[in-house]
């Protein structure tokens, strides 16, 4: 069966887990439909054009919103794409090849669907879908996190766009629960991310790289991932901000004398700007310790290298929410660290809630008993990720088995009329 598939709402692939996303969608949709066509259209053409072996496209009404970029700039923005928004005569608000080829449109894994206020970058993603619409093709939500809507106004477009989905595939039970809230038309279920189905691929690379830092440590290997976050919930960012790091650094130094551990801190995102990139607070927190052997992985890994590379650790501590689903999916025992509700979501469907620490409430105490707690527990929590995680993969691949049978039925019935 041929079918062209449409990718949508790509974000960046220097954000290793949204890359991760869309590989894994490009896996299960090639398994399912070994026929099909994929092209992707994402905000970021030229940073991915080789990073998938799918075409790239700019996104439709493709916008770059700075932190400069003015009050007034972002309403003049916003005006005009909700005026895209409420367009309905019968034509596209937009015209654009990609959504006319396409038989179906694929809103992509990931959490872009969420607005602390009011949030322009959210209205492009609604967009997007709406111009699907336009073109009167069908769509799927593909195992996303939806919220927080704090902004009314974009909660209510949100709901005026998913209502006409064919299928919303959520990745927890919390955006299952919001949705039901909003009374949203569409029908939902719940699966796990779509990276927990990317292939792992073993690399030369890697292994070389594990085995030089295995001569100069015979300890057990810790990766953790660490994240710039401005604390959006919470009145004194300033404040959360240091004592996040502060944790950190109390962990790195509590698993190095007590476990003799080699930690390796190990960036998930290169961008597509300098707040997004782990590097930059990975040597913050370094440069803020003395006497540690731990050490910044400064590579640009390919996600499924990368997964390979945290395949290798003896335990994890994750920020990142991919970083997690990359250890987890390998079976290596994880800490999460809780910066919005998908991470809590996830670590909970594997019955894992015990090991996830809220990044508001993050102190030094907190982390390095979890730590401790996931280290003791280490051999029992193999075992488990060993029983669960082949069903995940199967069932995070429940989209696109969902999508292969929608289109089976759209054909028939181009074929019957």
């Amino acid at each position: 069966m041929k079918v062209k598939i449409l990718i949508i709402n790509a974000h960046s692939s220097r954000n290793k887990g949204d890359a991760g996303i869309i590989l894994s969608m490009i896996d299960s949709m090639k398994r399912n439909i070994p026929n099909c066509q994929i092209r992707i259209k994402t905000r970021f053409p030229d940073v991915d054009k080789t990073a998938y072996n799918a075409p790239v496209s700019e996104a439709v009404h493709n916008i770059n919103v700075g932190d400069h970029t003015s009050k007034f700039e972002k309403l003049k923005l916003a005006w005009g794409m909700y005026k895209i928004l409420k367009k309905n005569n019968g034509k596209p608000a937009v015209a654009d090849p990609d959504y006319e080829w396409a038989d179906v449109v694929v809103s992509c894994g990931g959490g872009f669907l969420l607005t602390h206020g009011f949030s322009v970058m959210t209205v492009q993603h609604l967009v997007q879908l709406k111009i699907a619409f336009d073109y009167q093709k069908p769509v799927i939500i593909y195992s996303q996190s939806i919220g927080p809507l704090y902004n009314k106004v974009i909660a209510q477009w949100t709901k005026e766009i998913l209502d006409k989905v064919d299928k919303i595939f959520v990745r927890e039970k919390i955006s299952e629960k919001l949705l039901q809230e909003m009374n949203v038309q569409a029908p939902i279920e719940v699966v796990p991310d779509s990276a927990f189905s990317m292939d792992l691929v073993q690399s030369d690379f890697v292994d070389e790289v594990v085995d030089f830092i295995k001569k100069e440590s015979n300890g057990p290997l810790v990766g953790i991932t660490v994240r710039d976050w401005k604390f959006p919930e919470v009145n004194d960012s300033d404040f959360h901000r240091k004592k996040y790091i502060k944790s950190i650094q109390a962990a790195i130094q509590h698993l190095e004398t007590k476990y003799g551990a080699k930690v390796l801190l190990m960036p998930q995102v290169l961008g597509p700007n300098a707040f997004n990139d782990d590097r930059n607070i990975s040597r913050e927190i370094l440069n803020g310790m003395s006497n540690t052997k731990a050490q910044l992985i400064d590579i640009d890994f390919h996600p499924r290298e990368l997964k390979y590379f945290y395949s290798k650790m003896d335990m994890f501590i994750g920020t990142r929410m991919h970083s997690n689903i990359f250890a987890l999916s390998s079976g290596i025992p994880t800490v999460a660290i809780n910066y919005e509700h998908k991470t809590r979501g996830i670590m909970e469907l594997l019955d894992l809630k015990e090991y996830v620490i809220d990044i508001s409430a993050i102190t030094p105490e907190d982390l390095i008993a979890a730590a401790d707690k996931c280290w003791n527990n280490r051999n029992r929590l193999r075992h488990h990720l060993e029983m669960r995680i082949p069903g995940v993969i199967f069932d995070a691949q429940l989209p696109a088995m969902y999508l292969k049978q929608l289109m089976k039925k759209q054909k028939k019935q181009l074929v019957n009329s």
